[in-house]
């Protein structure tokens, strides 16, 4: 625990010199601008969940290329492997780091829609609760789904391409939240289920909808671990070991 820790801390400080922060609060400022001129308060049920898996995700994907080429050109990945730092803690912490900071934006990005918003009509808070765990899976997705691909690359350019079909794949559930297709096929892409526990912080999900929600995304979020583990593993432990 104390690696994981201590590496943790490491990563925070890191997005904070590379001014990932910064970029994230402009970012969600921009958000909060532009879903405050859009929707209104009771529509931001349906457009805030799909914000998350279209921008703040898409950001959080290419904010772990990043950082894991720019360790592997640094020799900062080399250098914890030789320590007594586990694959599995590094993960947890390049993970954890990156959905603090997706839950920050998400956040700072609500929290300034329904600020303006709020200067015309009754502000309409969402469960907090689902919302934070919505909010932090799909982070996981798409840390995870980012860290397993952009280890077999050896620069960012390289990975560009592979990222964005893959991006552009997690991000087609926002067609069925946002009611533009209402077909059951895109409820199997992995930030489906996500976003569907975001949008249990807005209403009252039935049955089906909860089950589909919190045992997909578990499901996922086991799957999603032991890929991100073996790919490292392949791709940068065993290539360095």
């Amino acid at each position: 625990m104390t690696r994981f820790w201590h590496e943790f801390k490491t990563d925070v400080r890191v997005q904070f010199r590379n001014k990932l922060y910064h970029i994230g609060i402009i970012i969600a400022l921009l958000l909060a601008l532009v879903l405050s001129q859009l929707v209104t308060m009771a529509q931001l049920a349906f457009a805030f969940p799909a914000i998350v898996v279209l921008i703040i995700g898409g950001t959080t994907m290419l904010y772990v290329a990043g950082m894991v080429i720019f360790e592997k050109d640094e020799g900062t990945i080399a250098a914890a492997i030789v320590t007594p730092l586990k694959d599995v803690e590094y993960i947890a912490a390049k993970t954890a780091s990156l959905v603090t900071l997706a839950t920050f934006e998400t956040f700072l990005a609500l929290a300034g829609a329904v600020a303006i918003l709020a200067f015309k009509e009754p502000i309409i808070w969402p469960n907090p609760l689902w919302l934070v765990i919505g909010t932090a899976s799909v982070g996981i997705v798409y840390t995870l789904v980012g860290l397993a691909m952009v280890v077999r690359y050896k620069s960012i350019t390289e990975f560009l391409i592979p990222m964005a079909v893959v991006a552009v794949t997690l991000q087609m559930p926002f067609l069925y939240f946002f009611g533009l297709v209402e077909h059951w096929s895109l409820l199997i892409i992995p930030t489906s289920a996500p976003t569907m526990v975001i949008m249990g912080a807005y209403r009252d999900l039935v049955m089906w909808e909860q089950l589909y929600a919190l045992g997909y995304t578990g499901a996922l979020l086991i799957g999603l671990s032991i890929w991100a583990k073996a790919a490292f593993h392949k791709h940068i432990i065993s290539r360095m070991g």
